[in-house]
């Protein structure tokens, strides 16, 4: 092919096939882009975003820049280059490229219109739908920056109280019908996204590191109190959805008035656009240039009907039907009846799962059909032992298994996952030359190569919801609040460790889970497989998602977490040593662990405090398990409450976290607590017979 031949081709391709591709990525999110919250795959995520970024041109935008072209093409030769660069982390910046935008399509407009104004109507009529799709895109990016939230959250007392008063009468209305005690979920699924919402309007505030007043937490407990583990799960994932929804997309700047009257007139814009283009004379434009305006328009028009589509059925339309709605016109009425026939399929769905090797039981893991799914529905896990002997940890899988989305993961991230490994190659021979050199070892890991996602148990989700339940009938927030394991073992009056081999006040938190981790893989690999011995499972499970949390999370628990990368790495060295060279699976090395005294490794060491801990653990018999389990709710806890509420709200972009669920259940028992502030926030200044007059 000559050169004059491929500059023919891309000259008549380069705006074309830049629409083209725009619109085709438009499609595509508004289709997938609510995937994010719902796959934990960091692979899909980053392939969401990376199409997200370049997804410039919006449907009307698309067609005002190709009015351009189009009227260019009529007047001269000459050819528009345009690229639209946005950022949509900064409202201003956004703001000023809006700008930018609209006197640059305005100088072209003026210079095209003096040569041929038969598109003069359609274009201009479409290009005020685009500014105000990109006016509500700006308005959105402002109104869900942290500075605002935390300015409208601290204000609008308001609607707090009405929340407040409403699921008062709602903790009334369960009295003798309420579930204390039970696991199994008892509400119907609008009732659980009516009392999210209300619960929403409360607990937002958490996102600013803010505090509830007294009442609110006096309610919130007595709610939680009488609802079941499992009602709790769901509220708790549809008030962590309203999160996302208000963080990452446009919800706050579409779901009042004018954003709707905005819309409609941006809908009929491109509607009338359509019609005219339809009827006008198009005997000098090219063919293949006509169908790709129609594709634009109709585009255009397609995306605004979905966006419309599922606007009506979001748990932010159901919310306000199910709270505001007095049900008094045919209207309301329908409306009920239609968000009432959809409780069976929004309702969270479970399936069967065996945890092998070391566990003969099966057990409930969630498994909501994927459209209906709020979160990932998964728990991630690392292990020190099975990164040693470089695979991956043990994974969990459903016994209806299907490749459905696990298929289309793995075909779309296949050239992401090749590159990954590529660089792990690299990394693990750099690694290796720099062994035979006789360089030191690497001194940080900043993230764990071998990571496995396993289903979320139910019956583990009510082991931590009865675990911190029982903690909140105890008066001292603050000592719940800072305990990390000790205070387990002091309720509990199982005494099973020396002062001089591990204290839970005396070692950083980082050094406690991989201590803590060591223990745990120790005896699970060691013992033999049991029936029904929950508590080992969930240590387990616990016990690898907090080591994931320390190192692949490292950004979410910094300020927690301490010199966690190094200590990892040092303790990873030990095994290497340990090893020396000999191959082995994982229940050879826990063997050759524990066959170690504690001072033969060198110390001061974690893995040293880990032998030794696990030593002591063996006089407990089969209520080592008891132990572990209830320390490793508790260092999830501790964690869950130290870590600010930013970071738990920008994880749920990437599936969620249960440390962001036990975060809120921690919230709604009462169990948070903020330095000056103590359990609540109470502002003498208002009294609660004024706040009550605000409703």
């Amino acid at each position: 092919m000559t050169y004059s031949s491929i500059s023919d081709l891309w000259n008549k391709w380069n705006i074309r096939g830049f629409v083209l591709l725009s619109l085709s990525f438009q499609v595509f999110l508004i289709l997938f882009a609510p995937c994010r919250k719902k796959i934990a795959n960091r692979s899909i995520v980053f392939l969401l975003c990376y199409i997200r970024d370049r997804a410039h041109l919006s449907p009307p935008r698309q067609f005002a820049f190709w009015a351009s072209f189009l009227l260019l093409h009529l007047g001269g030769p000459d050819t528009i280059t345009a690229f639209s660069l946005e950022d949509s982390s900064l409202w201003k910046r956004h703001l000023l490229n809006l700008i930018f935008q609209v006197g640059v399509a305005i100088y072209l407009f003026v210079r095209i219109f003096p040569s041929d104004k038969s598109l003069v109507i359609p274009t201009m009529l479409v290009f005020l739908a685009g500014v105000i799709k990109n006016a509500e895109r700006t308005l959105a990016l402002n109104l869900s920056s942290l500075p605002r939230l935390k300015e409208s959250m601290a204000y609008r007392h308001k609607l707090r109280s009405h929340a407040r008063l409403k699921l008062q009468k709602e903790v009334e209305a369960l009295g003798p019908h309420g579930h204390p005690g039970e696991e199994e979920a008892k509400h119907a699924e609008s009732t659980v996204v009516k009392h999210a919402y209300l619960f929403f309007q409360i607990f937002k505030i958490f996102v600013g590191d803010l505090m509830f007043n007294c009442d609110e937490r006096e309610m919130s407990r007595k709610y939680f109190y009488e609802v079941s583990a499992m009602d709790a799960l769901r509220i708790i994932s549809v008030e962590l959805q309203f999160i996302y929804e208000v963080l990452h997309t446009k919800a706050l700047a579409i779901r009042t008035k004018w954003s709707y009257i905005f819309r409609f007139v941006a809908f009929i814009d491109v509607a009338v656009a359509f019609v005219l283009f339809n009827r006008l004379k198009k005997h000098g434009i090219p063919k293949l240039d006509v169908e790709i305006t129609y594709s634009l328009l109709f585009g255009g028009m397609a995306l605004d009907v979905i966006a419309l589509f599922m606007l009506v059925f979001s748990d932010w339309t159901v919310g306000g039907i199910k709270c505001f709605n007095t049900r008094s016109s045919k209207l309301a009425s329908v409306l009920h009846k239609l968000i009432s026939a959809m409780d069976d399929l929004r309702k969270p769905q479970f399936t069967k799962c065996k945890a092998e090797p070391n566990a003969n039981s099966m057990y409930a893991v969630l498994d909501t059909p994927f459209i209906f799914r709020r979160w990932s529905e998964s728990i991630s896990a690392c292990n020190l032992l099975s990164e040693s002997l470089k695979e991956s940890p043990r994974k969990m899988y459903k016994d209806n298994r299907s490749w459905g989305i696990s298929t289309f993961s793995n075909k779309c991230c296949f050239l992401l996952r090749m590159a990954e490994k590529i660089i792990s190659y690299f990394q693990q021979a750099n690694e290796t030359i720099a062994g035979l050199c006789g360089l030191r070892p690497r001194l940080m890991i900043a993230n764990m190569n071998y990571v496995s996602k396993n289903p979320f148990i139910k019956e583990l989700w009510i082991f931590i919801f009865k675990e911190v339940k029982r903690k909140s009938g105890h008066v001292d927030v603050k000592e719940i609040f800072e305990a990390r394991g000790d205070w387990f073992l002091r309720d509990t009056s199982i005494e099973i460790i020396s002062g001089t081999t591990f204290n839970f006040t005396d070692i950083n938190y980082d050094s406690s889970i991989i201590s803590w981790h060591i223990v745990t893989e120790i005896w699970y690999n060691q013992e033999k497989p049991t029936v029904n011995n929950e508590k080992k499972e969930f240590s387990k499970i616990l016990s690898d998602y907090m080591l994931y949390l320390l190192l692949n999370q490292h950004n979410m628990v910094s300020a927690v977490a301490g010199v966690a990368q190094t200590t990892s790495a040092d303790t990873l060295a030990k095994f290497s040593d340990l090893l020396e060279g000999v191959p082995m699976d994982i229940k050879e090395l826990c063997e050759r662990l524990y066959a170690f005294r504690p001072e033969e490794i060198r110390s001061p060491s974690v893995l040293g405090m880990g032998i030794g801990l696990a030593k002591e653990m063996e006089r407990l018999e089969e209520k080592k398990w008891e132990v572990m389990s209830g320390v490793w709710v508790e260092m999830l806890s501790y964690a869950a409450g130290h870590i600010k509420g930013e970071a738990h709200v920008q994880v749920l972009s990437n599936g969620g976290e249960l440390l962001a669920f036990v975060w809120l259940l921690l919230a709604h028992f009462g169990l948070l607590y903020k330095p000056g502030w103590g359990p609540y926030y109470e502002d003498s200044s208002r009294g609660r017979d004024f706040e009550n007059t605000l409703v």
